[in-house]
């Protein structure tokens, strides 16, 4: 993705721009909840305000009532942030990521019936630590 914005001169000046917003996101998300991290984007910094745009209401509020954390966090990210402005925006979060599927029983038979045929090593060391996994779920 990066090879394509800096290939086109229009997209190349944005990047920076975009690499900034996005570092200065994470220092965000550090410090609210992490749902509420997911739920909102930190889309500008407007002179010395910090412009958050957020899912829903309660999102909202919860970056409100953390304002000054918020701000204080992103001025220890080296940007001059002394406000945050937070917006409503139903369209701007990222949608949950789909559930994931389990592996259907005769799958991990077979890997099972794997993990017992074959020699010590890392690759049955793997097989070991996927079905350990599975079992967790």
């Amino acid at each position: 993705m990066r090879g394509l914005l800096q290939a086109d001169r229009v997209f190349a000046v944005a990047l920076p721009e975009a690499e900034r917003l996005a570092r200065l996101h994470r220092h965000f998300a550090a410090v609210v909840p992490k749902a509420v991290g997911r739920a909102c984007r930190l889309a500008a910094i407007q002179g010395d305000t910090a412009l958050v745009y957020c899912a829903n209401g309660a999102a909202a509020s919860r970056v409100r009532a953390q304002a000054k954390g918020v701000a204080r966090a992103l001025a220890e990210a080296g940007e001059p942030v002394a406000a945050v402005k937070v917006k409503v925006r139903a369209d701007w979060s990222f949608p949950e990521p789909p559930a994931k599927q389990d592996m259907p029983r005769a799958a991990l038979d077979a890997f099972r019936d794997l993990e017992n045929h074959l020699p010590e090593g890392g690759l049955r060391d793997a097989v070991e630590r996927l079905l350990a996994r599975r079992r967790g779920v």
